[in-house]
């Protein structure tokens, strides 16, 4: 499918994204009460174990959390890509749909503020995950009929994935921990 292409897989993870936060944002955009629900279930599951006074404190938790994740994108290559699609689906709905109640509760620019800073960095961090989950569940396939390496991809696109995905992620978790909400205040 991807023979091994990186671009493709980019793409092909790209849209995916992109196809499910529309439809996310669609859901809200349809039913602001779904929006709120979400709201509310992440900040009873999601964020009380992310929140404290200290930004470093913060910031190594949103880092654990976005690792966590992208490590299970990574890994779910393993189900030959199925599961790496499936979190990639959820994250792109609640993406969208975050994005949308944001936008109907506190305009455009609040979402530029709370996300531009450090999305450049975690955005292009959850794509390569992705990507490498695919990538994976690629090899094992080819595998599966005589043609791939599954042991020798898994180690290459580990290299990349603890090379980039984990770097851009400590980035972007330290400018979400300490920047991002300043910014932020001078919207609110």
């Amino acid at each position: 499918m991807f023979d091994g292409s990186y671009r493709t897989a980019a793409i092909i993870t790209v849209g995916i994204l992109i196809l499910t936060g529309v439809l996310g944002a669609f859901a809200v955009y349809s039913d602001k009460s779904i929006g709120e629900e979400l709201i509310s279930l992440m900040n009873e599951e999601v964020f009380k174990n992310i929140e404290s006074e200290n930004p470093a404190v913060v910031a190594v938790n949103i880092f654990a959390n976005n690792a966590e994740t992208s490590i299970i994108l990574f890994i779910g290559g393993a189900s030959f890509g199925l599961i790496t699609l499936l979190i990639l689906s959820m994250n792109g709905i609640i993406i969208g749909m975050v994005v949308e109640y944001v936008r109907q509760e506190q305009g455009l620019y609040v979402i530029l503020a709370g996300v531009l800073p450090h999305g450049i960095f975690e955005i292009p961090a959850l794509v390569l995950a992705g990507m490498f989950g695919l990538l994976l569940g690629e090899e094992l396939w080819k595998e599966l009929h005589g043609t791939g390496d599954a042991i020798s991809a898994a180690q290459q696109y580990g290299k990349r994935f603890l090379g980039y995905v984990l770097p851009l992620l400590g980035i972007a978790a330290i400018i979400e921990g300490f920047i991002t909400p300043e910014i932020i205040q001078l919207f609110i």
